[in-house]
């Protein structure tokens, strides 16, 4: 009886184990700020977007790659000439520094990127 229950579960974790999707996840999570009156943006979705996020320790990600901070202009330069959208989505914790945030704007700016979307999260109701 055991012998079959161990083959069994032997076969359900292998199983298990080739169904999981072969995605790169992100190594880090951000909490978004909830409002209410936000709007779709479908370009943030796309795979060249340039998408830039601050963790609430104050990690820098540009698209899924971590930047040191001084670095980010010239990344935001690189993504335009591979051509991307002249726009960032900023993907801000919502316990992000204040400090933190200006200065990642200041380097958005330096690249000479005007155009910045703050990504948020809808309410739960």
């Amino acid at each position: 009886m055991w012998g079959f229950v161990s083959v069994m579960l032997v076969l359900l974790f292998s199983f298990i184990g080739r169904t999981q999707p072969d995605v790169d996840l992100p190594r880090y999570a951000v909490d978004r700020a909830v409002a209410a009156n936000s709007i779709a943006l479908p370009g943030a979705l796309r795979e060249d977007a340039m998408q830039i996020s601050i963790t609430r320790d104050g990690r820098v990600f540009f698209r899924n790659d971590r930047v040191m901070l001084v670095n980010l202009p010239e990344e935001i330069r690189k993504g335009l000439r591979d051509g991307a959208e002249k726009r960032i989505y900023l993907n801000a914790d919502a316990r992000v520094k204040y400090g933190d945030a200006v200065a990642v704007l200041n380097q958005i700016r330096l690249a000479g990127i005007r155009d910045v979307s703050v990504l948020t999260q809808e309410p739960y109701y």
